[in-house]
């Protein structure tokens, strides 16, 4: 054969052609062919050669994504797509048209993309009648294909059509047209079922019913299923009672669920039963859940299972069982669960594809996740389950490592876990003391701080008032949450030794975390918000430390927590961050305590510090605090937090020559002796003995005279009259602290 020819088949000849360089193309005769039927294809002079050419093009396009890719680059899409919806052609034609549309959706990603980018779906949703079963087929195909890539132009779905309210009746009805269009259009209801609202629309248009059947056809009928009814009951209360209410469906997802089935149908059956349970549906104490549905997601864990699989069923076991302490002790020692899990952690950064996306996925990191999800499930509540799993070999070092993945996924779930175990005061002394875990924490917080400051505090109008993507927004939460337990713990009140309370307290500082929270605690989301002003007042009981610290943690907590951070905090909408807010200011005035009841603790400081720290805070935040005392419609935990703050607040010498002449103040606090409630009367009778008595009087030629002068101006307003009042109508406690703050009266 001479040389510059080529042979690609028995049948093709070799043509040799010349281009503008005069260099030699050659091009086989069956590409001319090709080349012909689609500029046949483009040309409006020809049509009545079109059947002809658009079977050709069938022939090629399906099962050749090369052929796609060449008929979507000569612009023949947009040719199909206006023939379908001008409904050009007779039945036949519309058939062949609706074929190569399906085909050419079975293509690479930028073939699907491109019949997204041309309105495929719209268009392809008012055509679809029933004008024949190929024809019906070929478009529910080229729909399901685009969903299975990405389900972006779901909403279509919902919209207002000439078939109904939305597309899903209409959908539905075409279900018995073939097996194939069941396969389909159970796949595309699937794939575009993507929020609540579409989960009702689901419901309303009968989905349900329609669906139970299928649970028991072939299983290329009942895979699509179980992931549709996976999708409808996913946190849908009202979706899950339909279901349960449907005949046979329960015992069909039981059936599902048998070992004899495959592995990835018993997941999926699995899944649909845990979110029947989640969404109320199916008690606990059912057999099918304790043990069926449970003992099927555990079996799925095991090594013997595809990665993708033993992923799966550790994130359905930890929903399973996230809520429900008895699932989480059963599942404790359900086939060596935990033992099972802590090997996910020695799982190696294994980077291969996924089955279902055709992505590479770090299976490495996608295996911890998982089981730390189902860690974070399973010592949610149980101090033993949490010995156990906190004995697995290098555990803690484990969740460390995860905490500093680039896996943000990885990263959550590891929060997860760790926030179950901050619950524990046992670990938190031992195990989590000694690994100093707060350190990644508040690096967390920072890391995602600076790169998103103004989407977490809301500021960003395009992101919304919620601020942040939804991971970022969980990742902040749960580190919060994380620090909220290890300062409850820390903190002066739960327990007599400092020493390992100075430690955190100087990690506070040494972390700027202060600063952080501050500006955490001034964001749009109402959740970040009160995590960030909970966790400063856990903050601020820190700052009463002995030693060197407290006092640098208290100037640093005044220096952040200025009138701009407080205020807005003190008037917030929501009561709960009020009450935070306010416990912020009480422990700012506070050092030495003594506990009057389980719920009100009265504190004492001393009194210059009182004076200095108020007037750092400036009037507008204690004007504040005395607004929540007087607003009548405030709850009494609220009320009962402002008392305790102004009640400090008296404790300082220039705060009583300030306060005794504003007897509107006065009155406000004094009207709360009228309350039945003990939480309410004990803080103003303390507010009572602190503005009279104070040692700063006993000094000079008139030893307390500043503390006479106070006492006749209460006296005065008729505050002994209010306390005998007392006497015979109240608590033991109360009437023990009114007969104590009379003798001030004598």
């Amino acid at each position: 054969m001479p040389t510059g020819f080529r042979r690609d088949s028995p049948s093709s000849v070799a043509i040799m052609e010349v281009d503008m360089d005069s260099r030699p193309v050659f091009v086989d005769s069956q590409l001319l062919s090709r080349r012909a039927y689609i500029a046949t294809l483009l040309n409006d002079e020809v049509s009545d050669e079109w059947p002809s050419a658009i079977l050709q093009l069938k022939n090629d396009v399906i099962g050749s994504n090369n052929e796609k890719d060449i008929s979507m680059r000569h612009g023949l899409v947009p040719r199909l797509l206006k023939w379908l919806e001008t409904e050009y052609g007779g039945p036949h034609f519309q058939t062949e048209v609706a074929v190569v549309l399906g085909s050419m959706a079975m293509g690479k990603a930028n073939t699907t993309e491109f019949l997204m980018e041309n309105k495929a779906v719209p268009i392809v949703l008012k055509s679809l009648t029933n004008i024949s079963r190929m024809y019906t087929e070929g478009l529910v195909r080229c729909l399901r294909y685009i969903f299975k890539h990405s389900a972006a132009h779901s909403d279509y779905l919902f919209e207002e059509n000439r078939f109904g309210n939305t597309y899903i009746p209409h959908l539905l009805s075409l279900l018995p047209v073939s097996p194939k269009c069941q396969e389909h259009i159970i796949t595309v209801l699937e794939r575009a079922c993507q929020t609540k609202e579409h989960q009702q629309v689901l419901l309303e248009s009968g989905a349900v019913s329609v669906l139970a059947p299928m649970l028991w056809g072939p299983y290329h009928i009942q895979m699509p299923t179980l992931l549709c009814f996976g999708k409808l009951c996913y946190k849908n209360p009202d979706v899950c009672a339909a279901v349960i209410k449907e005949h046979d469906t329960k015992e069909a997802f039981v059936n599902l669920m048998a070992r004899d089935k495959p592995s990835e149908m018993q997941i999926e059956a699995a899944k649909v039963l845990t979110y029947l349970h989640r969404g109320g549906a199916i008690p606990s104490s059912d057999f099918v859940i304790s043990r069926k549905t449970l003992g099927t997601l555990v079996r799925m864990c095991k090594r013997d299972r595809p990665l993708m699989q033993n992923v799966h069923a550790a994130e359905t076991l930890a929903c399973l069982i996230e809520k429900d302490v008895g699932l989480q002790e059963i599942a404790s020692i359900t086939d060596h669960v935990i033992s099972t899990l802590a090997n996910y952690l020695q799982f190696k950064d294994v980077k291969k594809m996924s089955a279902n996306s055709n992505q590479e996925v770090d299976w490495g990191s996608e295996m911890k996740r998982a089981a730390f999800l189902a860690f974070a499930s399973l010592t949610a509540n149980d101090e033993d389950i949490r010995e156990k799993v906190i004995k697995q070999d290098c555990f803690i070092e484990q969740v460390q490592a995860s905490l500093l993945s680039d896996n943000q996924l990885e990263v959550i779930a590891s929060l997860k876990c760790l926030h179950s175990l901050t619950r524990s005061v046992q670990q938190i002394r031992t195990v989590l003391h000694d690994s100093s875990v707060w350190k990644p924490i508040v690096d967390i917080l920072f890391q995602v701080f600076s790169s998103a400051s103004e989407e977490l505090l809301g500021l960003d109008k395009e992101v919304g008032a919620q601020g942040g993507s939804p991971e970022t927004r969980e990742k902040v939460l749960l580190a919060i949450g994380c620090m909220c337990n290890l300062a409850l713990e820390f903190s002066p009140s739960r327990e007599p030794d400092a020493g390992d309370k100075i430690i955190f307290a100087i990690a506070m500082l040494e972390y700027n975390a202060v600063e952080l929270l501050s500006e955490l605690s001034q964001s749009q989301d109402a959740a970040l918000r009160f995590n960030a002003t909970w966790c400063l007042m856990l903050a601020c009981d820190l700052q009463s430390l002995a030693y060197g610290s407290g006092e640098q943690l208290r100037v640093s907590l005044i220096s952040c927590l200025t009138a701009d951070v407080l205020v807005p905090r003190l008037e917030d909408e929501l009561v709960t961050i009020r009450e935070k807010a306010l416990g912020i200011v009480r422990n700012l005035l506070t050092t030495k305590h003594a506990v009057l009841t389980p719920h009100v603790t009265i504190f004492h400081k001393p009194r210059q510090s009182i004076d200095h720290a108020v007037k750092s805070l400036g009037s507008s935040v204690i004007e504040a605090v005395f607004n929540n005392i007087r607003n009548p419609s405030m709850p009494p935990e609220v009320i009962e937090q402002a008392l305790c703050v102004v009640s400090n607040m008296v404790d300082g010498p220039s705060c009583k020559a300030h306060i005794i002449s504003k007897t509107e103040d006065i009155n406000s606090v004094l009207q709360h002796l009228k309350s039945d409630n003990e939480d309410l009367q004990l803080p103003v009778l303390q507010f009572i003995s602190n503005l009279i008595h104070t040692i700063d009087d006993d000094h000079g030629s008139f030893p307390r005279a500043g503390s006479y002068q106070r006492m006749l101006t209460l006296k005065s307003m008729g505050v002994p009259q209010m306390l005998e009042s007392l006497i015979g109508t109240s608590t033991a406690e109360v009437e023990k602290r009114v007969h104590e703050t009379l003798k001030s009266f004598a």
